[in-house]
């Protein structure tokens, strides 16, 4: 998923290399919802900052300013859902659902379609 998005993402905003400069209407930055851009390096940074040797990869689109941070933001989005969120799920429920087989494998094979 990480890399799906880092490759969509990278499509939408072009080569940022060539063309640092980024427009965008006063109005886009008004919005309640983040820019796809904001989105974009806030997802590759709570990836690097969860596991910086599985998501290594996520360091080549973020700014230098901005990798050695990702550990904290990844930590503080955990205490908050911690604090926030956990309190309120219900851990039966939560774990049924967790342990559901969601794909069991089919009994047969699929048949080809002409």
């Amino acid at each position: 998923m990480i890399g799906g998005a880092a490759w969509a993402w990278r499509m939408y905003l072009g080569d940022y290399k060539r063309n640092p400069l980024v427009r965008k209407r006063m109005a886009d930055f008004a919005s309640d919802h983040g820019l796809p851009e904001e989105r974009f390096y806030n997802l590759l940074c709570l990836a690097f900052g969860a596991d910086p040797v599985e998501f290594a990869d996520a360091e080549d689109y973020l700014p230098t300013t901005r990798a050695p941070n990702c550990e904290f933001e990844y930590r503080t989005l955990v205490n908050a859902f911690h604090k926030e969120i956990s309190p309120h799920i219900d851990q039966e429920m939560a774990r049924r659902v967790l342990d559901t087989n969601w794909l069991p494998a089919p009994k047969l094979k699929p048949v080809r379609q002409k």
